[in-house]
């Protein structure tokens, strides 16, 4: 295919610019009868009417392609299959992300798996994420399914992306809301001794709960306490070597005093010991069993009942209120950064926001003695 004029080059497939007595129009031409089609003069409604038009008449043709190419019985599972052993691999995620795409291919497999990759169609793809997903699950399905589509294109299997001309909503703020330091200190008197531990830990060495919860006596070395941020791990900041200050110290003494014999700092004796895998001593605390203990103490203390559940602050906003404080407490951005294992002081930043009102300083100087003189 020869490439594209000059001046058609910022427009939509099929769609050709005319300059006629100093008025530019726009017409479409037809992908199989060549007929050309008037599409007015508004550059913007032209490109999307051709988006539309292609999405439709391009797919005829992909299907025509798939039946001589003998592609048509390539189903989304098929894809899914390929996209786990060729890409996902390749991607380095951090395990909990890997297991975040794990649970959302598995979704679209159950859903969608059996339809062949090549007859999907805009209006599908849309009244599919319409129909099961909203705000930021919305975002994140889209973005999954167009990169198994953009994946079938690179293997032959289709000639367009149905997904990318489906609304593209921008991912929400998320909706949990700050922590307090009113409700942090109530929620600490209320919960056990070893939550205790582990809030105290979160708030001053501002880790996550995967950290919080693989935290042992042996990371602690030279008089410092060595940590390495599992989210962020392929990156030379996330490991960190945090100083044993006397109030850390302080914390990690009382969690010896559990007279448990165990490597985890944070640690608890179950009511009932199971065999899990996450677990590679029976005091540990898994992570999935961790948050929904967290979520079980926050709801029965009672101190976020006028929130809405789903708005209700997790485990993680410890995280952010203890970076707030330091803030407070006059430390640099550049420090607290450090600390959170964050390769983007914008990233730390906003972990600090949403805390309080912050006014900036400003001086209204204007002279109207002078204003009121001039005549």
């Amino acid at each position: 295919m020869a490439p594209r004029k000059r001046i058609h080059k910022n427009l939509e497939l099929n769609l050709y610019q005319n300059k006629v007595n100093g008025v530019e129009y726009y017409r479409y031409k037809h992908p199989k009868t060549g007929k050309m089609h008037g599409m007015g003069t508004d550059k913007r409604k032209a490109n999307a009417a051709a988006r539309i038009l292609n999405s439709k008449l391009l797919q005829i043709e992909s299907s025509l392609v798939d039946q001589v190419l003998g592609t048509n019985d390539k189903d989304m599972n098929y894809i899914i299959g390929r996209f786990q052993e060729e890409i996902l691999p390749t991607k380095k995620l951090a395990v909990e992300t890997m297991r975040s795409y794990g649970y959302r291919l598995d979704r679209i497999s159950k859903d969608l798996g059996e339809k062949a990759i090549g007859i999907f169609t805009v209006e599908d793809i849309a009244k599919y994420l319409d129909e099961n997903f909203e705000k930021s699950p919305y975002v994140k399905y889209r973005n999954t399914l167009a990169e198994l589509f953009r994946f079938a294109i690179l293997k032959g299997y289709r000639l367009e992306n149905p997904v990318h001309t489906t609304y593209a909503k921008a991912d929400v703020v998320k909706e949990r809301q700050r922590m307090t330091l009113e409700q942090f200190q109530s929620l600490h008197s209320f919960v056990p001794e070893w939550m205790k531990i582990a809030m105290e830990l979160a708030l001053i060495t501002l880790q996550g709960r995967h950290e919080i919860c693989t935290m042992k006596y042996a990371d602690i070395n030279d008089g410092a306490l060595f940590i390495t941020r599992e989210k962020t791990k392929k990156n030379e900041w996330s490991h960190l070597r945090i100083e044993i200050t006397p109030g850390l110290d302080a914390i990690i003494k009382r969690s010896r005093e559990s007279k448990i014999v165990t490597t985890y700092i944070v640690h608890r004796r179950p009511v009932r010991v199971k065999d899990n895998k996450e677990k590679t001593h029976w005091s540990q605390v898994a992570l999935n069993t961790f948050t929904s203990e967290f979520r079980r103490l926050r709801d029965s203390s009672g101190i976020f009942d006028s929130i809405p559940s789903n708005h209700r602050p997790t485990f993680h906003e410890i995280r952010a209120l203890g970076s707030h404080l330091y803030e407070k407490a006059g430390y640099k951005t550049e420090y607290v950064q450090q600390l959170m294992a964050h390769g983007d002081a914008k990233m730390t930043e906003y972990y600090q926001s949403g805390h309080e009102t912050k006014w900036v300083a400003v001086r209204a100087e204007l002279n109207l003695n002078e204003v009121f003189s001039k005549k």
